[in-house]
């Protein structure tokens, strides 16, 4: 189904009745990526899924979007379908959103759960892909060929980081990797389940256990050898905790 929020067409399902779950995929994800764990509660729920914009059939978002505008956009669909008081599910950049939602507009959300969230940037590849930018930028000659560098560069040193997988989508990302929202997690009073791969590389199990300790309403579940992508390579494992924590 397609949803016109803002200007923008925005691709969506849905699917079952009852109580509504929101389910939000991570950057470069799609509402596919979530369907095999939100399939798990169609029978009983009323299952809703997104492309966020700039991700498969979603148009894309202006140049200067953050995640701000992200969960804007997120919640103006929510408004639009005329339903608060949701179950979010969250992952990786999704749960970014699903923080920003529940400490500006806690009256949509009624239980947040947060899958391998990020929510501040702690990765030494983005890191060093800072320095590699600035080391070429520093060289007179090379800083006026700047955008053709930084291309090669990033497909030499860099072909699998997310600025050369949605090269249209750089400014939004490059904005996303310099925002904290640490600051809003003390806002955050909804009841919230934090779900965690113990083996993730992407957002280390020290930001789980900081999400425990700031939220105040919260319990956090670190599923052993598990990676970023959990409910991707293993939903079933996740499905009872859920349902547990929705029935609670």
């Amino acid at each position: 189904m397609m949803m016109y929020i803002g200007g923008k067409r925005i691709h969506y399902s849905r699917k079952g009745f009852g109580k509504p779950i929101l389910f939000i995929h991570g950057w470069g994800g799609t509402l596919n990526s979530l369907k095999e764990v939100s399939s798990f509660f169609e029978p009983s729920s009323d299952v809703i899924l997104l492309d966020l914009p700039g991700f498969g059939e979603s148009e894309l978002p202006d140049p200067g979007w953050g995640s701000y505008d992200y969960a804007h956009l997120v919640v103006l669909f929510l408004k639009q379908l005329g339903i608060n008081n949701i179950v979010y599910f969250g992952h990786s950049f999704g749960g970014s959103l699903g923080i920003i939602i529940s400490a500006l507009h806690p009256f949509l959300i009624s239980k947040l759960i947060l899958c391998n969230s990020a929510y501040k940037r702690t990765d030494k590849k983005s890191n060093t892909a800072s320095s590699f930018k600035r080391f070429f930028y520093s060289i007179p000659v090379l800083n006026s060929f700047g955008p053709f560098i930084r291309k090669i560069g990033y497909h030499l040193f860099f072909r699998n980081s997310d600025l050369c997988k949605f090269p249209k989508l750089e400014s939004n990302f490059k904005k996303i990797m310099t925002e904290d929202l640490t600051p809003l997690l003390k806002k955050i009073k909804t009841k919230t389940l934090i779900l965690w791969g113990e083996e993730d590389r992407q957002t280390p199990v020290p930001l789980a256990h900081e999400l425990k300790e700031k939220i105040i309403n919260s319990k956090l579940h670190i599923f052993p050898n598990q990676k970023h992508n959990l409910p991707l390579s293993n939903p079933l494992l996740i499905t009872h905790v859920i349902k547990e924590f929705i029935e609670s």
